[in-house]
C-alpha cells in the first residue's frame, strides 16, 4: 500500500525525514505551498498535479510519497532558500519529483509526463 505523508517547510521536513524509518522506498514530491483554495501558487505545480497523481497509481505497493510544500513563492525564489542549498534537496525548480537518498529525479514540466513518472516509480535500483 502506497502511504502518503504531508509536510509543510523546511525545519518540518528535515525532522519529519530524520524521525521517518522505513524500509520500503520513498518518495520525495516537492512543490509550492499551497493557496487557501487549495491549489499551490506556483502554476507548474498545478499542471503537474494530474500527472503526477495519474503516475502515482504506478509506485509500489510497499512505498512512501512524502509531499512537502517548499512554502511561499518569496522564500522559494530567494537564491538562498535552503530547500535550493541543501546538499542533499538541492532543488533548482518546482515541481520535484525524487526518489529518496537516489540522484533519480524529474524536475519541472518532466512531472507532467507519466511515462517518466512511471519509470521513475518503477524503476528498480541495482
Amino acid at each position: 500500500m502506497v502511504v502518503r505523508h504531508h509536510v509543510e517547510g523546511y525545519a518540518n521536513f528535515l525532522k519529519f525525514m530524520e524521525n521517518f524509518k522505513s524500509n520500503e522506498t520513498v518518495y520525495v514530491l516537492y512543490s509550492g505551498k499551497k493557496l487557501p483554495n487549495g491549489k499551490s501558487w506556483c502554476s507548474d505545480c498545478v499542471e503537474a498535479e494530474p500527472f503526477l497523481e495519474s503516475g502515482f497509481k504506478a509506485a509500489p505497493d510497499v512505498a512512501h510519497i512524502v509531499e512537502v510544500e517548499v512554502g511561499d513563492r518569496a522564500f522559494w525564489k530567494d537564491w538562498n532558500c535552503p530547500f535550493r542549498t541543501n546538499s542533499t534537496t538541492k532543488l533548482k525548480v518546482l515541481p520535484t519529483l525524487s526518489k529518496w537518498n537516489t540522484q533519480k529525479r524529474l524536475e519541472g514540466d518532466q512531472c507532467s509526463k507519466v511515462d517518466l513518472i512511471e519509470m521513475l516509480l518503477t524503476d528498480e535500483d541495482d
